[in-house]
């Protein structure tokens, strides 16, 4: 859904006109961050890398955090979250800068680069400047995330499990980033509006699709078939997840 912030009015208990206002899903947004973060650090397993993995985190929440802060409007409020979402940013980009130079491998920035400007633009989603700039933001940030497995992968900076793992990890990071569009853009955030339970529900199903896909990847690479590389059944099973998870986007 690209529809704008927000115009649209429905009618309160007390008589009174609320503002119908489009903003991605917190649940679903913190899933996503969550599970961006998981596959970052799983090919970002130095103890350097950590460290700054780590700072980029409290930069990218601060940011969201701040952002939703301005979305919600008010002047004090307003004011705080502007304060909150400059201070984050200023955090990532202290930490894109270490990334960019405390770690001694040069292979080891170049994992690490992608993975926190990816996390930064999909927390910049899901505040967001203006919701109809989110399903871009979301995959650019997702792909950011997703280039920084792919050159730890060419680099060879991790296991093939690890890399499963942080492939799927970023295959719902951008699922439940598009669920928390797609919730905010048809209920908002409406008073009283609990939608926590069903965003818990599509996260595992998409985790459950991810997982049986992981199983056949490494069942069917442990059957040590001759001529079938590894890499092609990764990214035939895993692009076969991509479709069905994005198949109702």
């Amino acid at each position: 859904m690209t529809a704008p912030d927000a115009t649209e009015t429905g009618a309160v208990p007390d008589g009174e006109t609320a503002r119908f206002v489009r903003r991605p899903a917190v649940g679903s947004g913190v899933i996503a961050l969550a599970a961006g973060s998981v596959a970052v650090a799983l090919v970002a397993d130095a103890a350097l890398q950590r460290e700054v993995l780590r700072l980029a985190v409290v930069g990218v929440l601060a940011f969201g955090v701040g952002g939703r802060f301005v979305r919600r409007g008010g002047t004090a409020l307003g004011a705080l979250g502007a304060l909150v979402a400059l201070g984050g940013g200023l955090v990532v980009l202290v930490a894109i800068g270490q990334a960019a130079t405390r770690p001694p491998q040069v292979t080891h920035r170049i994992e690490l680069l992608p993975g926190i400007v990816g996390l930064w633009t999909l927390s910049a989603a899901l505040a967001p400047a203006r919701f109809g700039w989110s399903r871009a933001l979301i995959d650019v940030g997702t792909g950011f995330v997703f280039l920084g497995v792919l050159v730890t992968g060419v680099t060879q900076g991790a296991g093939p499990t690890a890399l499963l793992l942080a492939t799927l990890a970023t295959i719902l990071a951008w699922d439940a980033a598009e669920n928390a569009v797609s919730v905010g853009g048809q209920i908002g955030v409406q008073p009283g509006a609990r939608t926590l339970r069903a965003e818990l529900a599509h996260t595992g199903v998409a985790a459950s699709v991810g997982a049986s896909a992981i199983a056949i990847v490494l069942g069917v690479a442990r059957l040590g078939i001759d001529g079938l590389p590894f890499g092609a059944l990764v990214a035939l099973v895993l692009g076969s997840v991509i479709l069905v998870l994005g198949s109702d986007r």
